[in-house]
């Protein structure tokens, strides 16, 4: 009764030793390809863990629009300059632009800047046919992504091709705290390889309730490590749509001129919702009125505020960053 196993694995093993004169058995591209199954960076997520974290609906990907912002704690601030069709052109400071899908997990589709050498670096990278997509989250979805990058290199202007490819895991869900509050989040972890070298490991906390991230942390083969957290989002009110800037010009002029503090003025310009409130009221020791207000801009699920002052001229009412300090008598 036992022969039957024991001849199974023998020829098993026949075929692992002879791999160059068995055409039965694996060829050495099925050998090579095991292999690279059993390094891919999967096995550190063979043991499957019972999550203790809130349990969450799946998350959809998120949406943005002209103007949305997000500002870490590290002193990074991005925004969304232009839409490009499905894509989104993003603004990371000076002349660094970067393209994305709705999926900030994905890799950067195209991007340039200009380097510390004064060099201009630029490179696209396309996702291959066949890749999984890690969206809608679920807890313990796991999938793997390949893809095909250029880039140009800015001495002589030759473009380099290389091949990655990527494993993304949500292996948890987790009640975070941040500089911007306190959020319900799914953890998304995803490793990128060269062949079969690690090269880095990304790690979000998204939260589904503003449609982006609020905590990154990232690790290098080189031992480098970074990490931050979210500071504020929304959408930025010199970064909107031009259209929707003058409309909250308007509507500043219009809460100042007629309504109390505490009342607000509330309107619309395309998505995004516009409430400006009045809060003090004071008269210069020159008789001039000034008024402190707050303003909010809202937009897919994601609120900016700020609160500015602005003072009382024959033409309307000038905004000021900041109202120099005077003798005033508070209204």
């Amino acid at each position: 009764m036992k022969m039957p196993t024991l001849s199974r694995h023998f020829g098993a093993l026949s075929c692992v030793l002879a791999l160059s004169s068995l055409g039965a058995c694996q060829t050495l591209d099925d050998f090579g390809a095991k292999l690279n199954e059993l390094n891919d960076g999967m096995g550190q997520y063979a043991e499957k863990t019972v999550n203790t974290g809130p349990e969450l609906a799946p998350a959809t990907l998120p949406d943005f629009g002209i103007g949305d912002a997000f500002v870490f704690d590290s002193g990074r601030a991005i925004y969304v300059e232009k839409i490009s069709g499905d894509n989104f052109v993003w603004n990371g400071g000076g002349d660094y632009r970067f393209e994305t899908s709705a999926d900030f997990t994905g890799p950067n589709l195209e991007w340039s800047y200009t380097d510390k050498e004064d060099r201009k670096r630029s490179g696209t990278t396309t996702i291959k046919e066949g890749s999984q997509s890690l969206w809608p989250l679920e807890y313990d979805k796991m999938v793997r992504i390949s893809t095909k990058s250029e880039n140009i290199d800015p001495d002589t202007g030759k473009v380099n091709s290389y091949d990655q490819w990527l494993t993304c895991k949500v292996p948890a869900t987790e009640r975070i705290e941040v500089p911007a509050g306190t959020f319900d989040t799914y953890v998304i972890e995803c490793s990128r390889y060269y062949k079969q070298w690690w090269m880095q490991t990304t790690k979000w906390w998204y939260a589904p309730e503003i449609g982006f991230y609020v905590k990154r942390d990232r690790s290098w083969n080189s031992g480098t490590d970074h990490s931050e957290e979210l500071l504020t989002y929304g959408p930025a009110p010199t970064k909107i749509a031009k259209n929707a800037q003058e409309q909250l010009a308007k509507t500043v002029q219009t809460a100042l001129e007629n309504n109390n503090s505490g009342d607000a003025e509330k309107t619309h310009a395309g998505s995004i919702e516009i409430v400006v409130t009045p809060i003090k009221t004071v008269q210069t020791d020159k008789g001039i009125w000034c008024r402190t207000y707050r303003q909010e801009l809202t937009a897919r699920k994601r609120t900016s505020q700020q609160v500015k002052s602005a003072c009382r001229t024959e033409t309307g009412w000038v905004i000021e960053d900041q109202v120099a300090e005077v003798k005033t008598t508070e209204m």
